[in-house]
């Protein structure tokens, strides 16, 4: 009995295995299939490659007729199409039913003199179609009617078209949608529920370089993370202007009009993480400018303003900075308590292109997790071991080249660091840090001996110095070009 068991079980694990591996190959085979291209000269002009997710298929300078004649040879296969590209073609229309027959899951038309994207032109790929991108080609509307039965689509790419309003309800239909991009067209207003019907997936959306004056409304955008306004015609933050934005993580507004920050401009921006206002014309910022940014702002940049200060009060209430960029303004004084309460999570500090003339002792006393500071391109004639002493322990890179600093004794600390970086580093990347003599000439910092710098009291070996400051041995001091 138990030897006419034991041989019925080998007998059935047989058979499994039999079975598992006819579903195995046949499956094998339909992938193979399913992800082969057809012979080039059947799909001329468009090309094709083998890719694991199925064939990706190229079209490229091709007329209409051609195309519709590759499209109809790929109709009579069943298998879904990874990718599809028609790049500067020449279809100023894009017709209803035009892909009737194909599953597409990535539908690229870019550079084709597309202006109509007609109402049933993609309403067969419905079911499969993940991303579009129209870049780069006439349209002056939102083909809103063409759009709304793509419920799967996750990305859209409108860039480079010629759309001048989002009316109302622009997309809607796409539940799915989760980046949206807009860059370059010639928006002049956005309705208020211009992205009404998109559903709540939306978490990336870019209206740069368009002609906006004012930060539209988004409020039902309420899971948007990534918001790009750069190279408009903004020139007010408004109270209010992002009501319902509690999830933004990263704001982009560099280069527009802004010309001051007002008290509670960025309120409604709880869970903020990076600010970028950098190549604006903003001279005055409000204390209360970056109310209810306080527990998550960690990058703020505004370089490339026109700031004659740094602007202490509004940023002290910013305990988690990490990173401060103040490069490119007008700023000439630095305050002995410009830093004072600024928290220990700052790591990165740039003040280069500036008109700074004078560090006092002081000011880097309560930056104790400072690992990059930039001063190049200033008015410093010194910089001393007592200035930098409190951030020396943690600094990985300084940059104080492009200042008319005099050689003496008081750059020893720097010349040592330069002297210590190039022993333990097989490249040179970092700018040459010059001083000027008595007498006018320019001499590399890195290259004087102690009795030049007028420093005889350090010991010397073989006619070199040997600045012995504290921890130095620990200390990776990186000096990087900033042109």
């Amino acid at each position: 009995m138990f030897a006419n068991t034991k041989s019925l079980l080998s007998v059935v694990k047989a058979v499994v295995v039999v079975v598992v591996s006819i579903t195995v190959l046949l499956g094998e085979a339909k992938t193979a299939e399913g992800g082969a291209c057809l012979p080039p000269n059947d799909i001329e002009p468009c090309t094709c490659k083998e890719k694991n997710k199925g064939p990706s298929i190229i079209c490229e300078n091709a007329s209409e007729e051609a195309i519709l004649n590759s499209l109809a040879v790929l109709k009579k296969r069943s298998s879904v199409i990874y990718r599809l590209m028609f790049r500067s073609c020449d279809f100023q229309r894009v017709h209803d039913y035009f892909f009737l027959g194909l599953d597409v899951e990535h539908l690229t038309m870019s550079r084709s003199n597309i202006s109509v994207v007609e109402e049933s032109s993609l309403r067969t790929l419905a079911g499969t179609l993940q991303t579009l991108d129209l870049s780069y080609n006439n349209l002056h509307t939102v083909p809103t009617a063409a759009l709304e039965h793509l419920q799967s689509l996750s990305f859209l790419n409108l860039n480079y078209n010629q759309i001048k309003i989002l009316g109302q309800s622009a997309f809607s239909g796409l539940r799915g949608l989760e980046r949206l991009s807009l860059y370059d067209n010639q928006m002049v207003h956005i309705e208020e529920n211009a992205f009404s019907g998109t559903g709540d997936k939306l978490f990336r959306l870019n209206l740069g370089k368009n002609h906006l004056e004012n930060i539209p409304n988004l409020q039902t955008l309420s899971k948007l993370q990534v918001l790009t306004l750069s190279e408009n015609r903004i020139s007010r933050v408004r109270v209010g202007d992002f009501k319902g934005l509690k999830k933004l993580d990263m704001l982009m507004l560099e280069n527009n009009n802004i010309r001051a920050l007002e008290a509670n401009a960025f309120s409604e921006l709880s869970a903020l993480n990076s600010l970028n206002i950098k190549h604006n014309d903003i001279s005055n910022i409000s204390e209360l400018a970056f109310a209810g940014l306080e527990d998550n702002l960690e990058w703020l940049e505004l370089g490339h303003n026109r700031l004659d200060h740094i602007p202490s009060h509004a940023l002290r209430t910013l305990q988690n900075l990490r990173q401060l960029d103040l490069d490119s303004n007008r700023i000439d004084n630095v305050p002995e308590d410009a830093f004072e309460g600024y928290g220990g999570n700052i790591k990165f500090m740039m003040l280069s292109r500036n008109n700074i003339n004078y560090i006092p002792h002081m000011t880097f006393f309560d930056l104790h997790s400072l690992e990059w500071l930039k001063l190049s391109h200033n008015d410093l004639t010194a910089l001393t071991e007592e200035t930098v002493l409190p951030i020396l322990d943690t600094l990985t890179m300084i940059d104080v080249s492009h200042n008319p600093l005099t050689c003496s004794c008081e750059l020893m600390w720097l010349r040592s660091w330069l002297q210590d970086f190039t022993e333990r580093e097989t490249y040179k990347s970092f700018a040459q840090h010059n001083c000027f003599t008595e007498n006018g000439h320019t001499k590399d910092v890195m290259g004087l001996s102690a009795k030049e710098l007028g420093c005889p009291e350090y010991s010397k070996d073989d006619g070199a110095c040997h600045y012995l400051a504290p921890n130095l041995a620990a200390a990776t001091v990186v000096l990087a070009v900033l042109m």
